[in-house]
């Protein structure tokens, strides 16, 4: 097989940064008012539009400056505060001296409302601007420092984000507003996959009478309880969204309790004492290791029904992780131009097509390796059309072989689609 990389286009992407979107954001909203929503949302989707690859700035600090949003829920209770106020010394400066007990009783509770919107009004403000401009004290990053093993010795937060932005970036699989990645989950919080003991999902409408009217509420929630019963929870606009992350991680993590929050379930492992955890964590670690032993089983099932094809054209059915990683070292080593190749036996589904060969191109020096993957035609006998290609270091390509020999399909964000034409391959024009 001979690859032909098509010209990709360098242009620079232009997109408005932090804080310039905030203050277009801000400027918008005093000029057009309600108007400016529909402007809002078409400069946001530019954005991301021009951003493929995830955020510049970070998956993670972006989540943290998000939440300026509760500088506007902050405003809004204000307003409500100050209507209540008024109302209140309305009512009592028309009251005069035939104040009844029920007068007072009224006065008392509003009091207290409006003590109590301000604190929160406060809080919202306050934690809003904090994680803003001081991410490191947010509560994004205390939850990824809680997952750690000594959070006390954590490093400094551009190192904690940048574990976690990575992660989502190169395997992220997204749910709404929730990524799963190979070891990391964001969400409202962060959660570290080897962690999670437990999976639960809460999907609830609440109904209540306001002014004589029936109005209704819809609570979707994930939560996860980890080794330590420290509990995260993400909360979900789409039921879709929160079905298919559930199903999700009762794949990655076969070994969790899954069920409903605040099921018997829930309750027997977010308050277990610490005999009862003691068992439920064995039994996990058990389950674990009982599954790890069967997904070997079937890893050197899946090695052994395929097919290396070496640089030199000879072939072998007798492949190893260990041994595909020194091929691939020796090819660097001896500058060889030629590609190796795995072909499975059956063809292998993912990310929602069917794959019928992995090629390896080593190259040499401080060039990185170039990886293809070919779509399945859907026979045998005739070659796909399609196929998608990326460069990686060496440790990448180590690693994605590692995996393609246990069946495992790469997450294809960010390659490079190719297409079948009479002279080789080339990369495909976007439709």
């Amino acid at each position: 097989m001979e690859e032909k990389k098509g010209s990709k286009s360098q242009k620079s992407h232009f997109y408005l940064k932090w804080p310039w979107n905030v203050l277009v954001y801000i400027l918008l909203v005093i000029v057009l008012r309600i108007f400016a929503i529909p402007v809002i949302l078409l400069i946001m989707r530019w954005n991301k539009k021009q951003q493929p690859d995830g955020p510049v700035e970070g998956y993670c600090l972006q989540r943290t400056r998000g939440r300026l949003i509760q500088l506007l829920w902050a405003a809004i209770i204000l307003l409500a505060v100050a209507a209540l106020s008024v109302y209140l010394v309305t009512s009592w400066m028309e009251g005069g001296p035939e104040r009844g007990y029920t007068d007072y009783i009224i006065m008392i509770v509003g009091g207290m409302a409006v003590v109590g919107g301000l604190l929160i009004a406060v809080y919202e403000a306050y934690t809003g601007v904090r994680d803003v401009f001081c991410p490191e004290k947010s509560r994004l990053a205390q939850s990824i420092r809680n997952q750690l093993t000594y959070p006390e010795e954590a490093p400094p937060v551009k190192e904690l984000f940048a574990m976690v932005d990575e992660d989502i970036r190169r395997n992220g699989q997204w749910f709404g507003n929730l990524a799963v990645g190979e070891k990391w989950i964001l969400g409202d919080e962060v959660s570290y996959i080897p962690r999670i003991r437990g999976v639960f999902f809460k999907d609830e409408i609440r109904t209540h009478h306001s002014n004589g009217r029936l109005r209704s509420s819809r609570i979707m929630q994930l939560w996860i309880v980890d080794d330590r019963q420290n509990r995260q929870l993400t909360d979900f606009k789409s039921p879709k969204a929160l079905k298919a992350a559930f199903e999700f991680l009762q794949k990655r993590v076969p070994a969790a309790v899954f069920g409903l929050y605040d099921s018997q379930e829930y309750k027997a492992l977010a308050y277990a004492n610490e005999d009862e955890w003691y068992e439920k964590d064995r039994a996990y670690r058990q389950k674990t290791a009982q599954l790890q032993e069967e997904m070997q089983k079937e890893q050197e099932r899946q090695s052994q029904n395929q097919v290396l094809t070496m640089p030199d054209g000879s072939v072998t059915s007798r492949i190893t992780g260990d041994s595909l990683s020194q091929l691939l070292l020796q090819c660097r080593r001896q500058g060889e131009s030629r590609s190796f190749q795995l072909v499975p036996g059956i063809p292998f589904q993912g990310e929602g097509r069917v794959f019928s060969r992995l090629v390896c191109f080593s190259g040499e020096g401080s060039e990185p390796v170039r990886i293809f993957v070919e779509e399945y035609s859907g026979s045998p006998s005739e070659p796909g059309i399609y196929g998608w290609s990326n460069t990686m270091t060496v440790y990448e390509a180590e690693t994605l072989l590692r995996a393609w020999l246990r069946g495992q399909v790469p997450s294809l964000n960010g390659w490079d689609k190719m297409e079948r034409t009479s002279r080789g391959w080339a990369q495909a024009l976007s439709r």
